[in-house]
């Protein structure tokens, strides 16, 4: 109260916060996420393992050691709060990580989901992006119904990606493969930006698939930042317009470490603003109204939170490190450095 005023909590019109996206980077500790986490009012995120070295736009997951490290660095992390810390493996079935062969890459990262679930604890996948291969690809219907049937929920990157070679195998409608594997649960993130209106329209089929009840349901999509500044606004306003409000995600695309002001001004607050000014235009739910109420709920804690709940079949168990480890990525890579 040095300037006069006193010190008052900030509350968002919101009962509860999970963000369904953020990224390790090698740079952070359990500490710096969970206070920043408690910041800014977030209760629960999704943790992924380093996959990417942000500062030189470069895929770090693309052999197999590698994979291994990042993802026990991510079990140990997260094996610090493993009620608030929901831990993500990288995979990469890439066929360079087998000489070139897809069938053979397929089988190591099989090897390591199982690895993933049963050593580290781990009850998440992604952010998995599509290195040399296609999800509608049939040799890869085999880890697709491997990740179904362990339980893992699976997120992937859809849209284009910035190292300017990945765009063309993560077009949203691909993503259907995940179709061929009974009780699969995930989401696509970034909406599939540039190409949110086929994202959208094969999100929409999924009722049609698979019914009405968001149980049922195999992805969800996430509204992380993946649009350009002008386009996020049309995203969201295409997605709450055309979606079931049960099947849309809150997510930031965050990179730890972050500190809780920049959290809060270019990812949460902006977010929050998105969602009453599309559903206000949309006509969608009346301001200051219960259903308002519930659909704000629904997109920034529960359908994330449930749909995880629906897909793993056990709580995750985490396992600590045995000895220091870091993933070959930057220290202190953040969001902004992109």
């Amino acid at each position: 109260m040095a300037d006069g005023r006193r010190e008052l909590e900030v509350v968002y019109n919101v009962d509860r916060i999970l963000d369904a996206h953020t990224h390790l980077t090698g740079g952070e500790s359990a500490g710096q996420i969970l206070a920043c986490l408690d910041a800014v009012g977030v209760e629960k995120a999704f943790v992924f393992a380093p996959m990417l070295n942000v500062q030189a736009h470069e895929i770090t997951s693309d052999s197999m050691q590698d994979i291994r490290t990042h993802n026990d660095y991510c079990a140990d992390i997260c094996s610090n709060a493993p009620e608030r810390l929901l831990g993500f493996c990288t995979l990469n079935p890439m066929p360079a990580l087998a000489g070139g062969d897809l069938d053979r890459a397929v089988d190591l990262n099989i090897e390591e989901a199982e690895r993933c679930y049963e050593e580290l604890g781990l009850r998440g996948a992604g952010e998995l992006v599509a290195t040399g291969w296609y999800a509608d690809d049939p040799a890869l219907e085999r880890l697709w119904k491997k990740l179904a049937e362990l339980g893992m929920y699976t997120v992937f990157h859809t849209g284009v990606f910035y190292d300017g070679r990945q765009s063309t195998y993560c077009r949203p409608a691909s993503f259907e493969g995940v179709r061929a594997a009974p009780g699969f649960k995930g989401h696509l993130a970034h909406v599939g930006y540039p190409w949110y209106d086929e994202c959208i329209a094969m999100m929409k089929v999924t009722t049609g698939v698979f019914g009405q009840d968001p149980s049922a349901w195999d992805l969800k999509v996430d509204v992380s930042f993946g649009p350009a500044a002008d386009y996020q606004l049309e995203v969201w306003q295409r997605s709450i317009d055309t979606l079931p409000p049960a099947m849309i995600l809150y997510g930031t695309d965050t990179f730890w470490p972050i500190e809780p002001e920049e959290y809060r001004e270019q990812y949460l607050q902006p977010q929050l603003g998105l969602f009453e000014t599309a559903t206000t235009l949309g006509h969608i739910v009346g301001e200051g109204s219960p259903a308002r109420e519930e659909y704000r709920n629904m997109i920034f804690f529960r359908n994330a939170y449930e749909h995880w709940q629906n897909a793993i079949k056990e709580p995750q168990r985490p396992r600590p490190s045995p000895g220091p480890s870091r993933p070959r990525t930057p220290i202190g890579a953040t969001h902004i450095d992109l």
